[in-house]
């Protein structure tokens, strides 16, 4: 019986959210590096840092993983209002950023 179940791949992305390198993550699920990135691979979950910013200039190219019916969700509605997904996310952050608005949208208390 596979340890790495769809239940347990579906958790590997917060775990590298987390910071835990691939060789940490095989070690925790009790299974080997090599079945690791073969399992994220066919999954097509990526085993990098979700969270990377690079770049200098008129911004910061971020670079992130969503689940695929959150992923759909975003295709369609960027479809439906005639932009690109880039564009969607792009000014969805702006918006967040600039108008303080991340526990609002994190239904969260403020601090």
């Amino acid at each position: 019986m596979s340890v790495l179940t769809k239940q347990v791949l579906a958790g590997i992305p917060a775990l590298v959210a987390q910071g835990m390198k691939p060789e940490a993550i095989a070690t925790q699920l009790g299974c080997k590096l090599s079945t690791l990135k073969v399992r994220c691979s066919q999954e097509r979950i990526s085993l990098r840092p979700m969270w990377s910013c690079r770049g200098r200039g008129r911004g910061r190219t971020i670079a992130t993983h969503l689940s695929s019916v959150a992923m759909e969700r975003f295709r369609k509605h960027a479809a439906a209002i005639g932009i690109t997904e880039a564009k969607l996310a792009t000014d969805l952050l702006e918006v967040i950023a600039m108008d303080d608005l991340y526990n609002a949208v994190l239904g969260k208390e403020a601090a």
